[in-house]
């Protein structure tokens, strides 16, 4: 459970960050924005890996039912599909489609909407990542080099829950005591 209330925390952290980013002409467009996303990200999939491990391990499985049960992590949670956590765990393998595809328009910008994404793209250029401002939809591609949305909005709202609920646990259920900083 702390992991799980610290990756909360810490996604809280980087979308507070996005926003402020975003908030501002002078950092929309600036490679923090990226950072921040990419960190989320990783926060988000690391909560997905420890409720639901990919595992044949009957302690990691029994593991990952116990906290969704805890955590009353629904099957339709945003917080499970394993899409978000590999988008960001293999990026290697969009950069190798590029480079077997000798793509010369990669694209990696902040659009006001959806409108402006799809005046600018359509399907004609590859997409290292867009992010939707108006919307909060992050786009990249998929392994096979397919288009990959994420809307970012219901993820953060998931996790956010799934933080306070790890959190009322710990400091009502727990029987550990743990000493961490604060």
């Amino acid at each position: 459970m702390q992991e799980i209330s610290m990756h909360a925390y810490g996604a809280e952290i980087d979308m507070k960050q996005i926003d402020n980013l975003l908030s501002r002409e002078e950092t929309i467009q600036s490679r923090l924005v990226w950072f921040h996303l990419t960190s989320f990200l990783s926060h988000a999939g690391m909560i997905s890996k420890l409720v639901s491990p990919i595992s044949r391990d009957t302690t990691a499985n029994a593991r990952g039912a116990t906290l969704k049960a805890a955590l009353n992590i629904a099957t339709t949670s945003e917080v499970l599909p394993r899409n978000a956590r590999d988008n960001t765990e293999h990026f290697d393998e969009r950069i190798d489609n590029w480079v077997s595809t000798n793509a010369n328009e990669i694209i990696e910008a902040v659009l006001p909407d959806l409108s402006s994404y799809n005046y600018l793209i359509g399907n004609r250029k590859q997409v290292r990542r867009i992010l939707l401002k108006q919307e909060r939809i992050f786009i990249s591609e998929n392994r096979d080099g397919s288009k990959f949305e994420l809307n970012l909005k219901p993820l953060t709202k998931e996790v956010a829950r799934i933080g306070d609920e790890a959190t009322k646990w710990i400091n009502t259920k727990s029987p550990y005591h743990f000493v961490y900083p604060r």
